[in-house]
């Protein structure tokens, strides 16, 4: 009996400790329980938002894909959304995109249906639709959950991204497409260039040959230009560099002509200079070689039919004029012989024909200044002087260290005019009392220079409306000249036209 109480007594305590054990197992137990459905539940939350990302991901991919269309793009969109979706065998989808209509196979209306609005710039365009075909477990929303009520109007907002983009990619295309259309229709070059003059794009036009392709001169300098292209003058470049200049220190678009010779031929070409960029500008290069010459043609045509008119003038009508004045200065001497009282009308009528020979004579001088002689531009400005000094009052000389022949006739009424249009302006803007024309040949290059003590070329140019100085300008382009127009600092205007000369050739006839 002692013994057993005694064995009672000891087996007590060792029971309490495996009860103890006992219950924390078990309580383990429920923790691994509530661990484990806490993990399957974490597990199944993950994989939807797998689920999940994996369709934002594909449509993300539709939408890289090159050339695809957005009609494509919707129906992909709608057979990749049921796999999102807690339930993706019995899920259905419906895009519906103004009059456009996108489904799976299997959608239908369902009391278990979820939507949202798809809207374009900020308009409800169409509506994205999601069903179960079959009754699930109540959720957030019906049989949905709250995610995937966020899904839905994540994809709907993701779909009216995706219609703004490809409407502006197509808006984009179509405008690329027209200007690359209007661009290869233009035949000017077109060009950026760094203050530098590192060409940054280039457009090379259809009138500039074959020879030059545009792809091997990126990235160049253009005053590299002539080690590259023999025919390009390198003093045409450092022109183009000091107009660059011109223009990004101005902030103006500016225009400038320039004028080079190759292989006997003679190219003009404009080029339109403008700010596009910060440190580089835009510019536009146009071939006028054509222009010019028909310019020059017409001018040509003008030039003859005025020298046409004035040596029928000369020839014609003040034969005809001095003839009638020797009738009448023969019917006057008849009449004195008579002692007719009339024979002083007869006299005054010989005096008034006398005038309007000389004026007859005056306009053919004016139309036809410059005789076919080598000397006649010399002498039609000798005799332009002493036109000015007889009906002006005012001293007008021309000086010359020695002859300056002029060749080409038409070279040569072209200065003329410069010359008269200068001289002309100094009288009438300038109120010039000294007017000295000098023409110069030295190292190849002839000077025609008109300096005036008027009031200058600031005043003058504010009430001068300008067409003479472009007439003169036009002009001076024509015979490849270049014509500056600057105020003296001492008083009055200098206008001077510089050319280098050109070679000996074949005097061109005054009528054609």
């Amino acid at each position: 009996m002692n013994t057993s109480n005694k064995a009672k007594k000891t087996s007590l305590p060792e029971l309490a400790v495996l009860r103890n054990r006992v219950a924390r197992l078990q309580e383990s137990a429920k923790e691994f329980r509530r661990f484990k459905r806490f993990s399957q539940q974490q597990t199944h939350d993950l994989g939807e938002r797998v689920k999940e990302l994996n369709c934002l991901y594909a449509m993300s991919s539709l939408v890289e894909g090159h050339g695809i269309s957005l009609e494509k793009i919707l129906r992909e969109t709608v057979n990749i959304i049921p796999s999102a979706w807690q339930y993706p065998e019995i899920t259905g989808a419906r895009i519906t995109l103004v009059d456009q209509v996108f489904s799976t196979g299997n959608f239908r209306d369902t009391p278990w249906t979820q939507s949202a609005h798809i809207s374009v710039k900020r308009k409800k365009m169409g509506r994205l639709e999601v069903c179960y075909l079959k009754r699930k477990p109540k959720s957030y929303e019906g049989p949905f959950l709250k995610e995937e009520r966020s899904l839905i109007n994540v994809i709907a907002k993701r779909i009216g991204e995706i219609v703004e983009r490809k409407a502006a990619e197509d808006a984009l295309k179509e405008s690329t497409a027209r200007n690359k259309a209007l661009l290869s229709a233009i035949p000017d070059m077109i060009f950026r260039i760094s203050e530098s003059g590192a060409i940054l794009d280039l457009k090379k036009g259809k009138s500039f040959g074959r020879r030059l392709r545009a792809q091997s001169l990126l990235g160049k300098n253009v005053q590299e230009l002539p080690d590259h292209f023999k025919a390009l003058p390198r003093e045409i470049v450092r022109q183009g560099m000091t107009n660059v200049s011109h223009v990004l220190k101005t902030g103006e678009t500016q225009i400038y002509e320039h004028r080079f010779a190759h292989n006997d031929a003679v190219f003009h070409y404009e080029v339109l200079l403008t700010v596009s960029g910060e440190k580089e500008v835009l510019g536009i290069i146009r071939d006028i070689t054509e222009r010019r010459r028909l310019e020059k043609q017409v001018l040509e045509i003008s030039e003859w039919e005025q020298q046409r008119i004035g040596q029928d003038l000369h020839d014609s009508l003040c034969q005809q004029l001095a003839g009638i004045a020797f009738l009448g200065k023969v019917l006057e001497q008849k009449m004195n012989a008579l002692s007719y009282r009339e024979a002083g009308d007869a006299g005054e009528i010989v005096s008034l024909i006398d005038d309007a020979i000389t004026q007859t004579k005056g306009l053919a001088r004016g139309l036809y200044p410059v005789r076919l002689e080598v000397t006649g531009l010399m002498t039609a400005l000798t005799e332009l002087t002493h036109t000015v000094q007889r009906f002006f009052g005012i001293n007008c000389f021309f000086r010359y260290p020695r002859p300056v022949l002029i060749h080409d006739n038409i070279m040569a009424i072209h200065l003329y005019r410069i010359a008269q249009e200068a001289v002309n302006n100094a009288i009438k803007h300038g109120k010039a009392n000294n007017i000295d024309i000098t023409f110069t040949n030295e190292n190849g290059t002839t000077v025609l220079m008109i300096k005036d003590d008027g009031a200058g070329f600031r005043k003058k140019l504010k009430t001068n409306g300008g067409m003479g100085m472009s007439i003169m300008k036009h002009r001076a382009n024509m015979i490849g000249a270049s014509l500056d127009i600057k105020s003296d600092p001492s008083g009055g205007t200098i206008v001077s036209c510089s050319f280098q000369s050109p070679p000996k050739t074949r005097r061109k006839r005054g009528k054609r």
